[in-house]
C-alpha cells in the first residue's frame, strides 16, 4: 500500500493527541485541579458534536531536548497553588515519559482560575 505525503502528518497528530490525552490524565488526578481549561473552539465542540475533549487545556511544543507541555487549568478553592503546579508538573513528566518515552524538558502550569462550588456548598 502506498503512503501518501499525509502520513508523517497524520501519526504526528494521532502521536500528539495520545500524548495531550496521557498529560490530561496526569494532571485531573492530582487532588485540587478542578478541570483543565479549553479553548472556545472545545466548548463549541463540546456543544455541536455533544462530546468533550478531555485533552483541552493541554498545549505541547516540539523544544530541542525534548518536549513542552503547558496546562491550563481551574483549581478547587483552598488548594495551595506552588504545591498544586509541583505536584502537576511532576505528575505529567512522569506519566508522559513512562508511557511514551518521550523526553518532556519542561511542563508549565497555568491557573486559570478557582472553583468555588465546592465551598458555596459548604457554606449551604
Amino acid at each position: 500500500m502506498a503512503g501518501t505525503g499525509n502520513d508523517k502528518q497524520t501519526i504526528n497528530r494521532v502521536s500528539e493527541e495520545i500524548v495531550s490525552m496521557i498529560a490530561a490524565r496526569a494532571a485531573l488526578r492530582v487532588c485540587g485541579v478542578s478541570r483543565l481549561n479549553g479553548e472556545f473552539t472545545d466548548n463549541l465542540t463540546k456543544k455541536i458534536l455533544g462530546k468533550e475533549n478531555i485533552a483541552r487545556g493541554i498545549a505541547l511544543t516540539k523544544e530541542e531536548e525534548g518536549l513542552g507541555i503547558d496546562i491550563y487549568l481551574n483549581v478547587e478553592f483552598g488548594a495551595r497553588i506552588p504545591d498544586l503546579a509541583w505536584e502537576v508538573q511532576s505528575s505529567v513528566k512522569e506519566a508522559v515519559e513512562s508511557v511514551t518515552g518521550i523526553a518532556v524538558q519542561m511542563v508549565n502550569i497555568h491557573v486559570q482560575g478557582v472553583n468555588l462550588q465546592k465551598e458555596l456548598s459548604q457554606e449551604r
